[in-house]
């Protein structure tokens, strides 16, 4: 009987025949490869041109164009829609480029031919090129693989055999292992997809391969073939960009760090009714960015809709997560889709959004009206709107294409999701003669920009209301009591008279104001800040925030000061003279947060942001009382979320904490101050794009 080394070296015996069968597979996969290869050149002939420039270059263009490796967007789990997410960030389309093989990407990055890299890179990889690593994307195992049908093999077993990968996947320190282990290297086509690599494992035309465990996790054949041995090594998955384009380099790793601490990798869609959001415990608004919606101001989150939705969200003791679309996504369809529960759009609905969905009681009273630029005549009547195009959302387009003229008032042609401040605005730059929008926008709008006017109403008393999924009836119901208790104790006329009467919020004489477009006063030192010390400069905002509220000058009980609010003791060993000095005390902070976050090493980069900023509250001792804690719970002590976070609720009652070396202390407020930033570094992810 042959035993298991015999069976697998009978099988490398044939090497070259399994060789020739990945170079040449059989007839139907040469005439795929064939198939492949003249797809391959057509988009090779389409990208041509070279263009080396960095971000502001890729906004003009409109488009970012991404190297992706052979059967990338064919795979199961690709990470196609983190790509489109990153490009809907910055505010770009996607132009997919595809080389015929996986050497061939870094060539097509140095070029000129594609401005980004996805594909399954180690940074040593890039070594003695001119592109640079994004933050890792992911860790994986490299691992060896064989036929699911061979018997169990240990790598003692295949010792004298040979693996067959990718040239171009080959880094010294696998090299070196492999040959540890006295296996020996076939070159696999540099064309082949590695999920068709893991397939001919499978069917037994290979004898064995290295692959990561990314792409064997998520390979169809994943059930078909198995491991031998541990793992080779574990390494970083990671992007590629040209060391030339700073800029683009330093959004993408904002994107990449904001994507793993707050794990939004893809919106869930589950259109749930309201015992499943109970369940959840979250509700999930669908709104957009506005002044009569939710924007941010001083690092707050502010806005008529989203402070009601607050107060909803408080009565039902759910938390509140916004759902903001990607640019160019309709609201509606965002919730129709699953990935909100509720819209509020401060919009009325027209009837084909009434048709859809169950629509609120009116809680808000509004005309539609017209606004035209300030040296445009604006004594005009609605009738002489007929057969005009006006820029409108396309609810309120809808709407006034009801109104009964000869010829219909049209609206002016506009991609994506067009809101009521982005129609005051193409009036604004004249590429629109009349924008119809809600009186509320209109209001501030026209305070915002003395170059408006406001015209005739278009439409009189329309009611604004919430939307929900026509399947969530329970959901509908707790939104028609709510507004009509909020109604009844005047909180509606109360947060209208606080934000719908006035552009920009009051801001403090000591506060320095924030500039137009900007999230803080001090944008610069911070993204300058973040980028040194290796993190994104909005969590950075988010935390000054809660500290100091941008004030520079502020000064805390006990004596801590300044923009992050550090003791006297803490500035001094961070070496800093002046804790009021804006400059001085964030690149301080910045290294700060980022020995906290050293403190917590080999933990998942969102635990270990996570229990940095309890530490920055509450002291590293008392996290780390809370990890020993929670290891005598049963918990994990490297997961933050329903582990450590439970424990340090615990260690808020002194005859808990009385057991562990730090002792008492307010850990409860700890995690909630923890709660609370890394809510707010959410939105701010949302709604200011990567640096």
């Amino acid at each position: 009987m042959a035993t298991l080394a015999q069976v697998f070296h009978e099988l490398s015996a044939t090497a070259d025949d399994a060789s020739a069968s990945v170079a040449q597979p059989r007839r139907t996969g040469r005439v795929a490869l064939l198939a492949t290869a003249a797809l391959v050149l057509v988009l090779a002939v389409g990208c041509a041109e070279r263009d080396v420039g960095d971000l502001p270059a890729i906004r003009e263009r409109g488009e970012l164009r991404v190297a992706v490796r052979p059967g990338f967007r064919s795979a199961p789990a690709g990470r196609e829609v983190l790509v489109e997410q990153l490009a809907a960030r910055l505010g770009v389309g996607v132009r997919w480029v595809e080389p015929a093989g996986h050497d061939q990407l870094v060539e097509w990055l140095e070029k000129g031919r594609a401005d980004l890299v996805v594909s399954r890179h180690s940074p040593v990889s890039l070594i003695g090129t001119s592109a640079v690593a994004s933050t890792p994307v992911e860790w994986v195992d490299e691992v060896v693989i064989v036929s699911g049908s061979m018997p169990d093999l240990d790598l003692a077993d295949l010792r004298g055999g040979a693996v067959h990968l990718p040239l171009s996947a080959l880094t010294p320190a696998l090299e070196a292992g492999l040959a540890e282990r006295g296996l020996s290297i076939v070159a696999a086509p540099e064309e082949m997809p590695l999920e068709v690599l893991v397939a001919e494992v499978a069917a037994g035309r290979v004898p064995a391969a290295v692959v990561d465990s990314g792409v064997l996790e998520a390979s169809t054949e994943v059930d078909a073939v198995q491991t031998v041995g541990p793992p080779l090594l574990r390494r970083p998955v990671v992007w590629s960009v040209r060391g030339a384009n700073g800029q683009l380099r330093r959004a993408v790793d904002d994107f990449l760090f904001a994507e793993e601490v707050l794990a939004r990798s893809t919106p869930i869609a589950a259109c749930l009714d309201l015992g499943g959001i109970r369940r959840a415990r979250v509700l999930r608004v669908v709104t957009r960015n506005s002044p009569t919606t939710c924007f941010v101001s001083r690092g707050g989150l502010e806005g008529f809709e989203y402070e009601l939705a607050v107060a909803f969200a408080r009565e039902l003791r759910l938390r509140l997560e916004l759902a903001i679309p990607p640019p160019g996504v309709d609201p509606v369809e965002w919730l129709e889709q699953g990935f909100g529960d509720l819209a509020v759009l401060h919009e009325p609905a027209p009837p084909s959004v009434e048709r859809r969905f169950l629509v609120s009681r009116p809680y808000r009273e509004v005309d539609l009206v017209s606004v035209v630029a300030g040296r445009a005549n604006a004594a005009f009547s609605v009738d002489d709107l007929a057969g005009t195009a006006v820029a409108a959302s396309p609810g309120v387009a809808e709407m006034v294409g009801l109104i009964p003229l000869e010829p219909q008032i049209g609206r002016v042609p506009a991609e994506g999701d067009l809101e009521a401040f982005g129609a005051l605005q193409l009036v604004a730059r004249g590429a629109a003669a009349v924008a119809v929008v809600d009186s509320d926008a209109a209001r501030l709008g026209v305070e915002g920009d003395g170059g408006l006017q406001i015209g005739p109403v278009v439409v009189p008393g329309a009611g604004l209301v919430w939307l929900v999924n026509a399947s969530s009836s329970e959901l509908a119901a707790a939104v028609d009591g709510f507004l009509d208790r909020a109604s009844s104790s005047g909180l509606i006329a109360q947060l209208a008279a606080k934000n719908l009467g006035r552009w920009l919020p009051e801001v403090s004489p000591r506060r320095p104001v924030v500039p137009d477009g900007d999230l803080t006063p001090y944008d610069e030192y911070l993204t300058w800040a973040a980028r040194r010390n290796g993190i994104d400069w909005r969590l950075l905002a988010s935390l000054m925030y809660e500290e100091s509220r941008f004030d520079p000058d502020a000064v805390g009980p006990g004596g801590s000061a300044g923009l992050f609010q550090l003791m006297p003791s803490t500035w001094l060993e961070l070496g800093v003279e002046d804790p009021h000095h804006p400059g001085e005390a964030i690149e301080a902070g910045a290294r700060y947060l980022r020995w906290l976050i050293d403190q917590f090493p080999g933990l998942d980069l969102a635990d270990q942001v996570a229990m940095a900023i309890a530490s920055y509250n509450v002291g590293p001792r008392h996290v780390a009382d809370a990890r020993r804690l929670a290891v005598r719970m049963g918990l994990d002590p490297d997961r933050w979320a329903g582990n450590v976070e439970t424990a340090m609720y615990l260690l808020d009652d002194p005859e808990v904490a009385r057991d562990f070396p730090a002792g008492a202390c307010q850990c409860r407020r700890g995690a909630a101050y923890t709660r609370r930033i890394l809510r707010r570094y959410a939105a701010y992810a949302e709604q200011f794009p990567p640096a």
